[in-house]
């Protein structure tokens, strides 16, 4: 991407490093991207015109791995030539690339979203002396470290900044790992909870809402086999189902074989305003996620949860992950096992058949994510951490305060 006066950032910069920009699923991608550090932020990504991408857009400065020119041939033969005599392979172009882009944007800290991938650009960050926090978010900390370079690949953030996780789950799994804990920072994910609960009348339908991809740890064939068992007691239950994915054929079959058509709606994928809408309109919100038994993915901390609390919505939901840290069993939701899906039609039931019941919880639930799950406390959290605010900081003073394991106190408020 071309560099022009206007696009240069100011000195102190963030970098975020992401494996693509512009999914509508990962919404706490985008929050760092556009609403952590707004005017400040420069971004690195792989791919911002894939196939997941195309929702939303960085603002700032942008460099598409995947859309780097190719060098100049008399450029190429120059460090190959420089390579030899050094005998030693030395940076690669993209490298390069990567560090050029740094210095020009003047990048004080960077934040890598996925362990996995931003593992790659811990030392390019070292050369340069930019603190490095790696994001932890759900596949990075439970399928990928079925793989023993991964594994070994961490270990690494031990000489970096640090690690920020969504969850006290992920949090024990990456000190067993050998990840030292004071390298470790929680922060759960953040949403907009609006001023006051919000008020439900009744109807004569019961709308129950899921959301999330059509993936195997969203298990969407078990949210519809507890939602067909708890219909077949109360009729009065409505799905609505959003999200896309690899499974969506198998439950759109699934609704067809059992005849659920009047009672369930797929909308698709969504953008967040329609979601919200839906979940204004909804009484109760579901959710079955569970381990893939194939590739061991699971949920970090799933945000449409901690949304659906902020929409005053009591939650049914799965033991699984860092779930129990965000729904309190009997208080805020229900909660079952993975797999579970006659218990979890068993909650269904018992929310369906008492609106008094589903208006407790959901305003409970609403106080939880005013006090603990807000945008604006996940925002002040990672400012603290990566040592952001409007005041400038000394970057020597920054830099040597995270060698020493201290946080740097902002000067914004936060």
């Amino acid at each position: 991407m071309g560099t022009t006066p206007e696009s240069v950032a100011p000195a102190g910069s963030l970098a975020v490093f992401a494996p693509f920009v512009g999914a509508r699923s990962e919404t706490f991608v985008r929050r760092h991207v556009c609403d952590l550090l707004p005017g400040r932020t420069a971004v690195v990504t792989d791919d911002a015109t894939g196939y997941y991408s195309g929702h939303w857009t960085a603002a700032g400065p942008l460099l598409a791995l995947n859309r780097l020119p190719p060098l100049p041939k008399t450029e190429r033969a120059v460090r190959a030539l420089a390579r030899r005599i050094a005998r030693r392979s030395g940076p690669s172009d993209i490298e390069l690339s990567v560090t050029g882009f740094l210095r020009t944007h003047r990048v004080g800290v960077a934040l890598g979203e996925f362990l996995s991938w931003s593992a790659t650009w811990l030392s390019v960050a070292k050369k340069l002396d930019i603190p490095f926090f790696g994001h932890a978010h759900g596949f990075d900390v439970s399928a990928d470290l079925r793989f023993p370079k991964w594994r070994q690949a961490y270990l690494a953030y031990n000489d970096s900044g640090g690690i920020i996780t969504m969850s006290q789950a992920s949090r024990l799994r990456l000190i067993e790992l050998g990840i030292r804990p004071d390298k470790i920072h929680v922060v759960p994910y953040g949403v907009d909870v609006p001023e006051e609960p919000l008020e439900r009348s009744e109807g004569e339908a019961v709308c129950v809402l899921a959301v999330g991809r059509m993936t195997p740890k969203k298990a969407p064939i078990f949210v519809l086999d507890a939602f067909r068992r708890a219909s077949a007691i109360c009729p009065e239950l409505r799905l609505d189902y959003v999200g896309e994915g690899e499974l969506l054929s198998a439950a759109r079959q699934f609704v067809h074989t059992f005849q659920m058509q009047d009672r369930v709606t797929f909308h698709g994928g969504q953008p967040s305003e329609a979601v919200a809408a839906l979940m204004r309109r909804a009484d109760l919100f579901m959710q079955h996620s569970v381990t893939d038994p194939e590739t061991g993915d699971e949920e970090g901390l799933p945000v449409a949860i901690l949304e659906a609390m902020a929409s005053s919505l009591p939650v049914v939901a799965t033991r699984h992950a860092g779930i129990p840290e965000a729904v309190e069993e009997g208080v805020t939701g229900l909660l079952v096992n993975e797999g579970d899906t006659s218990q979890m039609a068993d909650s269904l039931v018992s929310l369906a058949r008492d609106a008094r019941l589903r208006r407790s919880m959901g305003l409970a639930g609403w106080r939880v994510a005013r006090d603990r799950f807000t945008w604006h406390a996940e925002r002040a959290a990672l400012h603290e951490i990566l040592g952001l605010g409007p005041t400038a900081i000394s970057t020597t003073a920054r830099r040597q305060s995270l060698r020493n394991g201290r946080t740097i106190e902002t000067l914004d408020g936060y």
